[in-house]
C-alpha cells in the first residue's frame, strides 16, 4: 500500500504549472527531441563499433563497448571499462566532447520552448490587463 502513495504524490505534479509547461514543451518539440535521441543512439552504436574494433583486448563483448560509449557520451565515466591504447583514448576524448554537445541539445530545446511559453503567457496577461483597463 505504501508504494501506491508514490503514485498519489505523482498526481500532485500535474497541478504544478512549471511541470505542465515542461510536458507541453516536450510534446511540442517531440520531433526535434526524437532527432537528437536518434543522433545519440546512432553515435553510441557507431562509437561502440569503432572502439570494439580498435581495442578488442579491453572490450570482450559488443555490449561492453555499447556500455562504454553510453558512459562516455554522457560524460559519466565510471572507470570500470576504459580504453588503454592511444587510439582508444583519443576515441574516448572525442566521444566525451561530442557527448557534451549531444546532452546539451535536448536541454537547450526544452529550455528555449519553456522560455517561449513563459513569454507568450506574459504577453497574454499584459493584453488582458490592457483590455481590463480600457
Amino acid at each position: 500500500m505504501r508504494a501506491f502513495r508514490v503514485f498519489r504524490a505523482a498526481k500532485m505534479l500535474r497541478y504544478s504549472s512549471s511541470i505542465v509547461i515542461v510536458v507541453d514543451v516536450i510534446k511540442a518539440q517531440r520531433r526535434a527531441l526524437l532527432a537528437v535521441g536518434t543522433l545519440a543512439l546512432t553515435y553510441i552504436l557507431i562509437a561502440a563499433l569503432v572502439i570494439f574494433n580498435v581495442e578488442p583486448e579491453s572490450f570482450d563483448r559488443y555490449f561492453d563497448a555499447v556500455y562504454w560509449a553510453t558512459v562516455s557520451l554522457t560524460t559519466v565515466g565510471y572507470g570500470d571499462i576504459y580504453a588503454v591504447s592511444t587510439a582508444g583514448r583519443v576515441i574516448t576524448m572525442l566521444s566525451s566532447i561530442f557527448g557534451i554537445a549531444i546532452v546539451a541539445l535536448p536541454s537547450g530545446i526544452i529550455t528555449a520552448g519553456y522560455m517561449d511559453r513563459i513569454r507568450a503567457e506574459q504577453r497574454q496577461r499584459e493584453k488582458q490587463r490592457e483590455c481590463e483597463e480600457k
